[in-house]
Parts: C-alpha cells; sequence; structure tokens
C-alpha cells in the first residue's frame, strides 16, 4: 500500500509544524506557499513555491490543509481545490466560526478549526490541571511606587496651540514695540490685554496707522480663536483622562479572579471561555479603542488599561488576590516578561503564557519553573493532525 499523501498550503507556524507531525506518521507531505523557501528547511516533506497553485493530482490526496494567516485566501483556496476535487477531504483554519459553519453546511468534506477557540479551551483548561513540579520561590520584588510611576505625557495639540499662542506673544510684541514706539515692557503689557481682550482702556489704537488696526484685529480674532481651542483641548484631555480612570486606571478590588493580559483574538476567546465557566475575570489591555474592548465592556468584565508589564498595573489588576493570570499578548518576550513579574509579585501564582516559540515553550518549563507555556500553532498543528484519524 503507498504512503497517504497530503497537500498543505501555507508555509506558515501552522503549516511547517503540521508537516512535521504528519511526515512523522509515515506520510508524504507536501507544503504550497509564495515564499522562496519555507520558514524552516523540509525535513521528511517536500516544500513547493507557487502561487497557492492547485495542483492537478489534489484528488489523489488523503487530505488538503489550508493553513495561511488570510482567511480570506484559506476561503479561495478551499473553494479552488473543490472546484478541481469533489471528494478530496479540506480542512482550513478558520477564527470566524459562524462563517465556518456555513460554508461547512455548503462544501462537501469540509471542515474547519479555529486556532483562538482551541487555545483558549486549553489555557483556561490550565487554571485547574495539576503543577508537574511545585512553584519556585522567587522572593516578591521590592519595588517602590516612585519607581514603577509613569510619566504622564503632553497632548500634543495642547502643545502646538501653547507655542501658537506663544509665538503670536513675541510677533506682536516685537511689532507693537516698533510700530507704536512702545517700550518692551509696555508692547508686551498691550500685546498681552490685547489678546486678552481687555484692553483699550489705557493704551489704543485708536491714533495708529491702518497696518496697526488691521494687526490689531488679526491679533484679537486669532487669540479669540485659539484659546478656545485650547480649552477644548485641555478639556478634552482631562476627559479622556477621566474615562480612562472610569474604565480602567483604577485599583480592582477582587478575590480568586482569572487575569488575562492581551484582549485580540485569543484574549477575547479566553475571557468568553472563562465567562462560560463561571470564572470571574479582569482584562488588562494597554488599548482602550481595541478591536474587541467595546464586546469587553458590553459584558460588563472588570478592566485595567496600562502596560502589564509594570507592576503598577498588575496590582491594579488585583494580582496579589487573583487564582491566575493569562498572559496571551501575540509577542513572546512581552508575554514572558509579564510571567515573570506576576511570579515575582506572588510566587505560587498560576501563570499561564501563550507562545509563539515551542523550543522557548520547553525552556520555561525546564528552566524558569512556567510549566502552562503553550504555542498556539502547535495546538492548531496537533488538533489538525488529530482530524486525519477521524475522518
Amino acid at each position: 500500500m503507498s504512503q497517504p499523501e497530503f497537500i498543505i498550503f501555507g508555509a506558515t507556524h501552522i503549516g511547517i509544524k503540521l508537516a512535521r507531525l504528519l511526515s512523522a506518521k509515515a506520510a508524504r507531505v507536501r507544503v504550497i506557499d509564495r515564499l522562496a523557501a519555507p520558514l524552516d528547511p523540509p525535513a521528511g516533506w517536500e516544500y513547493v513555491s507557487n502561487d497557492f497553485a492547485v495542483p492537478e493530482n489534489v484528488k489523489d490526496a488523503s487530505a488538503v490543509y489550508v493553513v495561511t494567516e488570510q482567511e480570506s485566501l484559506n476561503i479561495r483556496i478551499a473553494l479552488a481545490v473543490r472546484s478541481v476535487s469533489a471528494q478530496v477531504p479540506i480542512i482550513i483554519t478558520l477564527e470566524q466560526s459562524r462563517l465556518g459553519r456555513k460554508l461547512a453546511r455548503h462544501l462537501e468534506r469540509f471542515s474547519f478549526i479555529s486556532p483562538s477557540e482551541l487555545a483558549a479551551k486549553q489555557f483556561v483548561d490550565c487554571i485547574d490541571a495539576p503543577s508537574p513540579d511545585p512553584s519556585s520561590h522567587i522572593a516578591p520584588a521590592q519595588t517602590s511606587d516612585a519607581e514603577i510611576s509613569l510619566p504622564r505625557k503632553i497632548d500634543p495639540l495642547v502643545a502646538y496651540a501653547v507655542s501658537a499662542a506663544g509665538a503670536m506673544v513675541c510677533l506682536a510684541t516685537i511689532y507693537f514695540h516698533y510700530a507704536e514706539h512702545l517700550s518692551w515692557i509696555d508692547s508686551l503689557y498691550f500685546v498681552v490685554t490685547l489678546m486678552a481682550t481687555v484692553g483699550f482702556g489705557d493704551i489704543s489704537l485708536k491714533e495708529s496707522s491702518d497696518l496697526s488696526k488691521i494687526i490689531g484685529v488679526l491679533l484679537m480674532a486669532a487669540s479669540v480663536t485659539n484659546t478656545a481651542i485650547l480649552f477644548a483641548l485641555v478639556t478634552d484631555s482631562l476627559l479622556r483622562h477621566r474615562l480612562a480612570l472610569a474604565f480602567g486606571r483604577r485599583r480592582i478590588k477582587a478575590r480568586n479572579h482569572v487575569i488575562v493580559v492581551g484582549i485580540g483574538a485569543v484574549g477575547f476567546e479566553v475571557v468568553e471561555e472563562l465567562i462560560r465557566r463561571g470564572e470571574k475575570v479582569v482584562v488588562v489591555d494597554n488599548n482602550p479603542n481595541g478591536r474587541f474592548m467595546p464586546a469587553i465592556y458590553a459584558q460588563g468584565v472588570r478592566s485595567v488599561m496600562g502596560d502589564a508589564r509594570v507592576e503598577r498595573t498588575l496590582r491594579d489588576a488585583g494580582l496579589l488576590e487573583a487564582r491566575a493570570l493569562m498572559s496571551v499578548t501575540s509577542d513572546d518576550l512581552t508575554n514572558l516578561e509579564i510571567a515573570l513579574n506576576a511570579r515575582s509579585l506572588t510566587p505560587q501564582l498560576r501563570v499561564i503564557m501563550r507562545i509563539y516559540d515551542s523550543t522557548l515553550a520547553g525552556s520555561l518549563r525546564e528552566r524558569l519553573d512556567i510549566h502552562f507555556a503553550f504555542s498556539m500553532s502547535t495546538i492548531a498543528a496537533e488538533a489538525l493532525a488529530k482530524m486525519v484519524d477521524q475522518k
């Protein structure tokens, strides 16, 4: 009996790991991508570089996987494969489960997985999973509030408005000093009273030249406009600061809750899975206008806006009273720093990390006692490989 052949569209992290898993089962694997060379050199599998062209012998494949990073491209490739063969099983990655279920009703022998949903379930399962080894005893970091306080930035538009007002004062003072033969201090005094529209009680432009009168009119109009803009910008800045306090920059009072850091596609799935399981959730993100934040607010989930790499933000999220922390941002080093900071504050805390690099995840388990570090691409690849045996 000949070896089964599998075709994988997409030399992504998921595609490469899937190719390794399938080739380990004594299967022939072909990976197709636009890249001139794959992310990792082929080992037991074949690589083909083209514009995702469907091979003519696709109908002879045991299954076709479509795992590129573009969902619309995944659907297009799946439809192209189905137009060539009506029988070959097609499995794609698709974050939008609702759309995937609709496609499955219209396409024969078609299935999909959502990597975010799979990862979210495995992350949440780790909350109550037994730890392989006792947590390392790391001394809590002693960090003062002065060391962790973040400087408040001035709104650049406010700075521009203040600079414009200062420039008008300087230029007008110079003009009236020479045009109206005023001393420097009298000229500055006159310009300030003119811009504040409280002048003409002692110094006026009644006997001045037409040019001075025109400049005076323009200065008053520009000053009134700039003052209105400045007040509006200052009010907006204060209001945004107060809203940030209302929505996030406050200390959460909770116990036995789960902190989720990073509200992207994976983080949002994690939050929804936690809510379905009846867990108390606090989210941390540095973008109050993120894609998924409106849905977080609508569900009444408590949130802290800030950088979770800073101790103060973790404390505001109630880290000392939390039962677990999940760091699921899209950056490995950020997740690692957050995890280490959390463990330094509460050594016995259950910390769960999202890591792209599976080798790094293994090193964290061996060297840093972080036993719940998972690669989402590995989770997805293993799930895809198992689907072969279920068909």
